[in-house]
């Protein structure tokens, strides 16, 4: 995982910046960019992007309007392989 302290001793800034509405426009904009695509690729498949993933997947299946059933599911698939 990224450690933004280590960047420059710039990590108070950043994270200050990224919990503003303007920084998570910016943060919104990169993440559907191509750039931004492709990292969440290569993050998704390293073995520390998976474990990360694995332990935010549900929060955010929680908040999407998915059929009955189907969080579970996914849910249950993601118990069964981690």
């Amino acid at each position: 995982m990224m450690n933004f302290g280590n960047i420059g001793r710039m990590g108070g800034a950043v994270a200050s910046y990224i919990s503003t509405p303007e920084g998570q426009e910016i943060v919104k904009k990169f993440l559907s960019s191509p750039d931004g695509v492709a990292l969440l690729k290569n993050f998704a498949s390293t073995s520390e992007g998976q474990k990360v993933i694995a332990g935010i997947l549900p929060q955010l299946l929680g908040s999407l309007n998915l059929p009955p059933g189907v969080a579970d599911m996914i849910t249950g698939a993601l118990a069964s392989r981690v």
